[in-house]
C-alpha cells in the first residue's frame, strides 16, 4: 500500500509537469505563432487575429485542465486515500483521447510526411499514454486498498 501511494505521488507529479509544459507550449504557441494565412484570411484585421489567439488559448487551457485535475487529485489521494474515482475516469478519458490523437502522426510517419514533426509528436503522445497508464494503475491500487 505504501509503495503504491508513493508511486501515485511520483506519477501525479509527472502528470503535473507534463500539464505545465503543455500549458507553456499552448501559451507560447498561441501568442508567438504567426497565424496569417493559416487560420485567418490574409489581410485580416488585428482585432480578428487577437480574438482568434484568445479563443485558441482558452480552448487549449480547457483541454489541459483535466491533466491538472488528475495530477492534483492524485497527490491528494497519495496523502489521504478515499473511494473517489472521478480522477481515474478522467485519466481514462484522457488516455483514450491521447491514444486516438496518435493516429494522425502515425499515418504521417508511415507516409514519410514531415517526419521529424510527426516522430516527435508521436514520442510525446506515447510518453503521455505511458504516464496515464501508470497513473491509472496506481490510482486504482490506492483506491481499492484504502
Amino acid at each position: 500500500m505504501k509503495q503504491n501511494r508513493k508511486n501515485l505521488k511520483i506519477t501525479s507529479i509527472i502528470v503535473l509537469i507534463f500539464a505545465g509544459m503543455a500549458l507553456l507550449n499552448a501559451v507560447t504557441g498561441t501568442l508567438f505563432f504567426d497565424m496569417n494565412g493559416l487560420t485567418i484570411p490574409e489581410g485580416a484585421s488585428e482585432n480578428l487575429v487577437l480574438i482568434t489567439q484568445i479563443f485558441l488559448l482558452v480552448a487549449s487551457v480547457l483541454f489541459i485542465l483535466p491533466q491538472f485535475y488528475i495530477g492534483i487529485k492524485g497527490l491528494k489521494m497519495a496523502e489521504r486515500p478515499n473511494a473517489s474515482k472521478g480522477h481515474i475516469v478522467w485519466a481514462i478519458i484522457m488516455l483514450v483521447a491521447t491514444f486516438a490523437s496518435m493516429i494522425s502522426p502515425l499515418l504521417g510517419v508511415i507516409r514519410m510526411e514531415t517526419l521529424y514533426e510527426n516522430v516527435s509528436t508521436l514520442v510525446s503522445l506515447a510518453l503521455d499514454v505511458i504516464v496515464l497508464l501508470v497513473y491509472i494503475k496506481y490510482a486504482r491500487a490506492v483506491c481499492t486498498a484504502r
